[in-house]
């Protein structure tokens, strides 16, 4: 039986290492987190979040390519909020909210921007919105959810002029 259970924590793995949540650690070292998750998470801790009819999140223009879904967000000591995504996959509306004014720039660029433009609005972030690195990370991942972006940029190694 925990062998059982080990190999249903290891199978949402390679979700968890995808999505920023603001205690991943912490959720890890707990028993009770793995063995009795809440009704709205999925057994690996991913919230599952209610669904959200598809509309265009400010600062965006576009609609989001992919679902939408809201799930209580939990600010970290550092500044980051998460979840960023539901269970799913699906763009956590509050986390986008959350984002929204220290990563603007990156949030509100569309669907079909250059590497050059998400670069560029990565710096204007840093420079206009204050933007931590870990924040503007976290931005451009709910960023890269939403318009489908396939860009392998780090917005931690970002050089800006």
């Amino acid at each position: 039986m925990a062998v059982a259970a080990f190999a249903l924590v290891c199978g949402c793995s390679s979700q968890t290492a995808s999505v920023q949540t603001p205690s991943a650690s912490a959720s890890a070292a707990s028993p009770s987190a793995v063995s009795s998750p809440s009704s709205s998470e999925s057994p690996g801790g991913i919230p599952v979040g209610s669904p959200v009819p598809a509309h265009v999140l400010a600062p965006a223009t576009d609609p989001p390519v992919g679902a939408l879904c809201s799930t209580p967000i939990q600010s970290t000591a550092d500044g980051n909020a998460g979840p960023l995504l539901c269970r799913g996959g699906e763009v956590n509306v509050q986390a986008w909210q959350f984002y929204a004014e220290v990563s603007a720039s990156v949030l509100g660029l569309g669907i079909n921007p250059t590497a050059g433009q998400v670069q560029g609005a990565i710096c204007d972030d840093f420079k206009h919105g204050h933007a931590t690195k870990p924040e503007e990370a976290n931005g451009y991942k709910l960023a890269t959810a939403y318009y489908g972006w396939t860009f392998n940029i780090d917005p931690t190694k970002v050089t800006c002029p």
